[in-house]
């Protein structure tokens, strides 16, 4: 949908020229999944009808893709009717395959088994309820040796579930020996994470806090209260018996894809790793979890893999030379516990690529409590918001930028962001005004309280104007300034001096004495706004030292690298202002050179 949705802003494109092939009756922010399974979050409040996401200038298919022929530039749908096209844009995702481990479907179709998994709409909620009901015993969790969506997930549900035994006294990570619950985190991979630099945290975390890793250990079958771990090479299968079972079901590409011409040898969509087209065939593109690009498949990938896809296919459209590359950039908001995440950044070949660490010199291996708001508050919202609509550009922030704009665009069109409201012929939507009314109509001037006033006089002057006078408050109604005016508190006898009290004691208090900042807690103040300017902020260190916000700033003023970052910020941010916004802002500067 962001693809479509960009490439319909891009004003290039007539009614239904962009059609999306797409069966599914909702669309779900499975990222969320992560924070149902942790209790923080209603699987329903995650999902939205796709009609309802859908710009109506996009044409939707409810049917899914039965084969590719790439050839004929055709596809063929499940119903039998073929589709010819110009472009073709393949992101179906990822299937997963429930069925490849023994066992887990019936498992997990039992509601009194402590099996579950996050990654099913059906099957989410499960998770904080059998994280709830487990009181004692040993509980593990899984992550398959395989690809995955979000290679961070299987971490999250078990590191909430670590914290919330901990709170109910259920688990201590000083002394895991003796507490009623033990935890494994038992993976095919060899490391705790892809990228060394968090995976060396992640794993500083699973030893403080007493978990056992089972490195390349795969989960192949579950037999009754037993799960069967497959080891390399083909060394003899582990048995591990557990109470609580969280499962990371393998994964893999659609069979559509992997029976097609325009996969690789491993199943997935055969693109180019910088431009998304595809190597052998020119008109056709793939991002996301279908794709063989070799980064992490996360949601965040597609923000970064959206706005190139796009500008190489208009590009390609136009006949220009492919200027737009993709360097693998993704990121993993790694719940760590309730309140704090680790937020993973990073790009090809493993490398770090910190948003927050450029801009203002934070270690995001660090987790942290407002990378937390960002995972449980900040995307759910932005994804459904901003995301699918095409606006939103990752690390980038909101991007509203389009090619140049349609005639009908520039005569007023209104956008896939409008409301859509019935109105009559020439008629106008009070304070609620269009974009391109409010650009032609002169400003209002107000009301005059005079016109209204029942109080008022009116005289007509012999130059035909109309002079009106409203008395002051003071005066009899209906009456003009001439009259004298009736008081208007009532007069009472005065009160001799001697039945008045006593008179106020002097104050005799000396005045409060300001504090005194010491040499040494200023530096201390220096040093502190130096290493995080973020958390440790004016007003923090402000109430902290007993001094003020200015004097703060004074002693340690932000560095300057730091001021052109917030800067930079502010202007994404006024990116994302609506056309009113925008206007009433330039109204208020024009206003303000007037004083």
């Amino acid at each position: 949908m962001a693809v479509s949705h960009q490439l319909a802003r891009s004003g290039g494109f007539a009614q239904d020229d962009i059609a999306i092939v797409d069966p599914s009756e909702w669309h779900h922010y499975q990222p969320g999944w992560t924070l149902v399974g942790g209790g923080l979050k209603d699987k329903r409040d995650l999902r939205r009808p796709l009609a309802s996401l859908l710009d109506p200038q996009l044409k939707h298919y409810a049917s899914a893709v039965d084969s590719f022929a790439p050839e004929q530039n055709q596809i063929t749908l499940a119903n039998g009717d073929k589709i010819a096209y110009e472009q073709l844009v393949v992101v179906p995702g990822l299937s997963i395959n429930y069925k490849a481990i023994k066992g887990l479907p019936e498992a997990l179709a039992d509601s009194s088994s402590l099996v579950s998994t996050i990654y099913g709409y059906d099957t989410c909620d499960k998770v904080f309820d059998t994280i709830s009901k487990l009181k004692s015993g040993k509980a593990i969790f899984t992550q398959p040796a395989g690809v995955i969506k979000c290679a961070g997930a299987p971490q999250k549900a078990m590191w909430l579930a670590l914290d919330h035994w901990k709170k109910a006294g259920l688990y201590n990570p000083a002394d895991p020996a003796n507490s009623p619950i033990s935890i494994d985190f038992a993976t095919g991979l060899p490391v705790m994470f892809g990228v060394p630099k968090y995976s060396e945290r992640l794993n500083e975390l699973r030893q403080q806090r007493g978990v056992e890793g089972l490195f390349q250990h795969d989960l192949v079958a579950i037999e009754g209260n037993e799960a069967v771990f497959a080891r390399p090479d083909g060394a003899e299968q582990v048995r591990k018996q557990f109470d609580l079972l969280h499962v990371t079901p393998k994964m893999g590409p659609l069979a559509v894809i992997k029976e097609s011409p325009l996969a690789d040898g491993a199943g997935f969509v055969d693109v180019d790793q910088e431009t998304t087209r595809h190597k052998r065939f020119d008109n056709v593109w793939s991002i996301g979890d279908a794709s063989s690009l070799p980064t992490s498949k996360t949601a965040a990938a597609i923000t970064a893999e959206t706005p190139v896809l796009v500008r190489n296919l208009t590009q390609s459209m136009q006949g220009k030379e492919l200027d737009a590359a993709y360097d693998g950039y993704t990121s993993c908001p790694l719940l760590t516990e309730y309140g704090k995440v680790m937020l993973a950044e990073f790009k090809y070949g493993g490398q770090p690529k910190e948003t927050f660490g450029s801009l203002f010199g934070i270690d995001q291996g660090v987790p942290r409590t407002a990378f937390y708001h960002l995972k449980k508050d900040f995307f759910p919202w932005v994804y459904y918001n901003s995301y699918v609509k095409g606006t939103w550009g990752g690390p980038k922030g909101f991007s509203f930028a389009a090619a140049p704009l349609s005639p009908e665009a520039v005569a007023g069109k209104r956008t896939f962001s409008s409301s859509s409201r019935a109105q009559l012929p020439g008629s106008r939507r009070g304070f609620a005004t269009s974009s391109v009314g409010l650009r032609n109509t002169p400003a209002r001037r107000p009301r005059d309280p005079l016109d209204a006033s029942p109080d008022a006089t009116r005289h007509t002057l012999p130059s035909g104007e109309t002079f009106i006078v409203r008395p002051p408050p003071s005066a009899t109604p209906s009456s003009s300034t001439i009259y004298q005016p009736q008081p208007l508190l009532n007069a009472v006898p005065s009160t001799p001096s001697s039945s008045l009290p006593a008179a106020l004691r002097p104050n005799t208090r000396s005045p409060a004495t300001q504090s005194t900042i010491t040499p040494e807690q200023i530096a201390t103040i220096q040093q502190l706004r130096a290493k995080d300017p973020i958390t440790y902020t004016k007003s923090r260190l402000a109430k902290e030292f007993n001094c003020s916000p200015l004097f703060v700033s004074i002693v340690a003023p932000l560095p300057k690298a730091v001021k052109q970052a917030k800067k930079q910020q502010d202007e994404l941010k006024k990116q994302s202002w609506g056309l009113n916004k925008r206007v009433a802002r330039a109204e208020r500067e024009e206003r303000r050179l007037l004083w």
